[in-house]
Order: C-alpha cells, then sequence, then structure tokens
C-alpha cells in the first residue's frame, strides 16, 4: 500500500475513533463538560471530535495531492478515496442525529431531511460504482462531487463547533449561518448526484443491456 492510500486508510481509523468517542454512552454529569470558545458554548465532547474531523478533513487534501504529486494514483486509491470521504461525512452525519441528547443546552444538530438526503445520496453513487466495478471500469471523484464533500465538511465543523462566530449573528428569517450552509450542503449533495448519473449514464446501460 503506498503513501496516499495509507493517509487514507488514517482518515478511515479517524472516523472510527471520532464515532465511538461521540457515540458512548456517558453519565448525565458529562452535560456539564461544556466551553466557551468562538463566542458560543461548545459541549467538550463536540469540541474533541471536532478536531478529529478537521484532521481527518485534512487527509483527505493530502492524500489526493500526494498521489498526484508522486505518481501514485491507482484504481485502489481512486476507489479507496472517495469512500472513505463518505465514511467520514455520513459517520458524522448519523452520530450528530443520533447523540444530541447527553446536552443539556442548545446545540445545534443536522435535521434528519438533510442527513436521508446525503446518506441516500452517496448509497446511489455507491451503488453505481460497485455496477461499474463489475464491467471493470472506475468511477473516480468529479468536481461536482468534491465540491459537495467540501461544503459538507465545513458544515459538519460548523455543527461541531455550535455555530461559532455567528451565534449572536441573526439572520431572517431566523436561520443561522450554520443552518443555511446545511440547506446549502444538501442542494449541492443533490446536484452531485444528478451530474453523476449524468456522465455516467452509460453504466447503467450496459448494465441494462
Amino acid at each position: 500500500m503506498n503513501l496516499p492510500n495509507k493517509i487514507t486508510t488514517l482518515r478511515l481509523i479517524l472516523v472510527f475513533i471520532g464515532f465511538l468517542i461521540l457515540t458512548f454512552p456517558y453519565p448525565e454529569t458529562t452535560s456539564t463538560f461544556v466551553l466557551e470558545i468562538f463566542q458560543t458554548q461548545i459541549h467538550g465532547i463536540y469540541f474533541i471530535v471536532g478536531l478529529i474531523f478537521i484532521i481527518a478533513s485534512i487527509t483527505d487534501f493530502f492524500d489526493g495531492y500526494l498521489a498526484r504529486k508522486l505518481n501514485l494514483v491507482t484504481n485502489l486509491g481512486k476507489f479507496l478515496d472517495p469512500v472513505a470521504d463518505k465514511v467520514l461525512t455520513n459517520g458524522a452525519l448519523i452520530a450528530l442525529l443520533i447523540t444530541p441528547n447527553f446536552i443539556e443546552y442548545d446545540h445545534l444538530t443536522f435535521p434528519l431531511w438533510a442527513v436521508l438526503i446525503m446518506v441516500i445520496r452517496d448509497l446511489i453513487i455507491d451503488a453505481l460504482r460497485m455496477i461499474a466495478i463489475e464491467q471493470n471500469k472506475v468511477i473516480s471523484a468529479n468536481i461536482f462531487g468534491k465540491v459537495k464533500t467540501f461544503f459538507q465538511m465545513i458544515t459538519i465543523i460548523l455543527v461541531f463547533f455550535n455555530n461559532p462566530f455567528f451565534a449572536q449573528l441573526s439572520l431572517p428569517p431566523y436561520f443561522s449561518v450554520t443552518e443555511i450552509m446545511i440547506y446549502l450542503s444538501a442542494s449541492l449533495s443533490l446536484l452531485s448526484l444528478v451530474m453523476y448519473l449524468k456522465d455516467n449514464i452509460h453504466v447503467l446501460y450496459h448494465q441494462s443491456h
């Protein structure tokens, strides 16, 4: 396994660690572990997992950059990198959706409809990739998928840190900056799904014949 693929694997390990920390059944006293950072209150567990998520997100840049710079682009990397991205973002989305209850103060969470859009979109793309593999083809991440992933990562970070820097900013009609980013991320997920299907319709056409 080359260096870029090792970095991608590290991202998967960080996802697993962050998910365990976030979903661990903490005692009720944990609710008092609140930090005052970035002009807002952040639960300590969210802060720790947020830092892990940032580190994991940074590895997404380095594995692709090194693969291109060192000419180490492989079919394994083309497949593993987008899968690791999906595990990173979807793992965080699901964890944020199912673990808001150990906090006794107001904290932003992802709405169910947004999580469903993003997760179902990725499941459809993964199914398309599996069909392509059966045809000895590899569907690499395109620019729409990369932009979608970037906005998802930024939005998840904002949620982890509870709308940092924007806590006192009121925006009509009562949306926070982070909530606007949630809508934008969901919209980009739908757009990227349409573009993936448009660019790879031949894979489905070949499968039906």
